[in-house]
């Protein structure tokens, strides 16, 4: 009878190797399955990522707000620094506003405005547009008796001094040739001024200063393109003309129209009412004109319609989105803060918990104790 050996070692070795792919699939089937806050142990499987509730500085859930941390109080007018901390309050007539910047409110200066007394009481009291003290700058004074105008000392090269302003005396009807000198009709009939007769004014013409005197033109925007002043006067509309269009003889081509001046309507551009518009990329004239791309308007600040190719569509601005699929609402979530859709659409944060979204990211932190599923 032959020996058994060979076959026992052959049955001990696939055993063996059996055993070692049972292993094997057993350890894939625990590294493939996706982390979701919980870690394996020793054959149990222990929770290590837990919900947090509290707001991560400077991040702050304030009475009155919409959503969970959704008050940033290094910048929230209303919420400066802390709920319920707001900034002074200003008109529309005061040149200055204030803002919060690094949780602490600070004064804001319109144009052309600063404080060089260092006093909030009166806020920003200089203009350093006309004070000579204070011209562009606290503290940048003019020699004296030199005019601010505009933020510089003195009257740039073109424009002369007339007590606290600079104008053109070539061109200036309360300064025509002189400081003071208003251009108006001669009060004497022999003046030769009156080209048309003593007292006689053509149609849409006025007296104006022209270089530096005082005559009888048309007035803005009309001409006297056929030369007879005295007959019909300024004739033509230069504006809307489209044989005159800005100037006289100015000829628009036959696809275009004369728009303040300008001969409208290049090629690649469609003539919808009185406007000029790509019908390829307009919103308002999509595909056509009058074709109205649907959804709230970009001043929402969330998103805006799109025509793209002649094709309506709607773009959402980083941080919303459309998660309802509702366009009349346009990019309702806010992925920086929704607790249902927290950084991508569908994404759910613990809302029965109390987990916040910041960031785009639901709250989470590290288990004080392991908790075991």
């Amino acid at each position: 009878m032959p020996p058994r050996r060979p076959l026992r070692l052959v049955l001990l070795l696939s055993t063996g190797l059996a055993s070692l792919m049972l292993q094997a699939s057993c350890a894939r089937s625990v590294e493939d399955t996706p982390y979701d806050g919980w870690r394996f142990e020793s054959g149990i499987t222990v929770k290590n990522a837990c919900i947090q509730t509290e707001c991560p500085a400077p991040f702050a859930t304030c009475e009155g707000t919409r959503g969970l941390c959704t008050v940033d109080l290094r910048s929230d007018v209303d919420h400066c620094g802390a709920c319920d901390s707001p900034c002074p309050r200003t008109t529309t007539k005061t040149p200055w506003s204030y803002v919060c910047s690094e949780g602490k409110c600070q004064m804001a200066c319109a144009p052309f405005y600063a404080d060089c007394n260092g006093s909030t009481a009166d806020g920003c009291e200089t203009s350093v547009r006309s004070d000579p003290a204070n011209c562009g700058a606290c503290g940048a004074a003019c020699s004296e008796g030199v005019i601010c105008w505009k933020g510089a000392c003195g009257c740039p090269s073109g424009f002369t001094q007339c007590g606290d302003d600079c104008v053109r005396l070539d061109s200036d009807n309360q300064n025509c040739g002189a400081c003071g000198s208003v251009c108006q009709a001669p009060e004497s009939d022999a003046d030769p001024r009156w080209t048309c007769g003593p007292g006689v004014m053509p149609p849409r013409t006025k007296w104006m200063c022209g270089d530096s005197a005082c005559t009888l033109q048309c007035r803005p925007p009309f001409a006297n393109c056929n030369k007879d002043l005295c007959g019909d006067g300024c004739e033509i509309d230069l504006s809307t003309d489209r044989n005159n269009c800005g100037a006289c003889g100015n000829a628009c081509a036959a696809d275009q129209w004369c728009q303040n001046g300008t001969c409208n309507c290049p090629a690649g551009l469609t003539r919808c009412g009185d406007y000029c518009v790509d019908i390829a990329t307009d919103p308002n004239h999509c595909g056509g004109c009058g074709n109205y791309c649907v959804g709230p308007p970009s001043s929402s600040g969330k998103g805006g319609p799109t025509c793209q190719g002649g094709e309506c569509g709607y773009v959402c601005f980083p941080g919303f989105a459309d998660c309802d699929g509702d366009i009349d609402n346009g990019c309702e979530a806010n992925l920086e803060t929704s607790q249902r859709n927290c950084g991508a659409c569908g994404t759910q944060c613990d809302v029965a918990g109390g987990q916040p979204c910041v960031r785009g990211e639901c709250l989470t932190k590290p288990c004080e104790e392991p908790v075991v599923r």
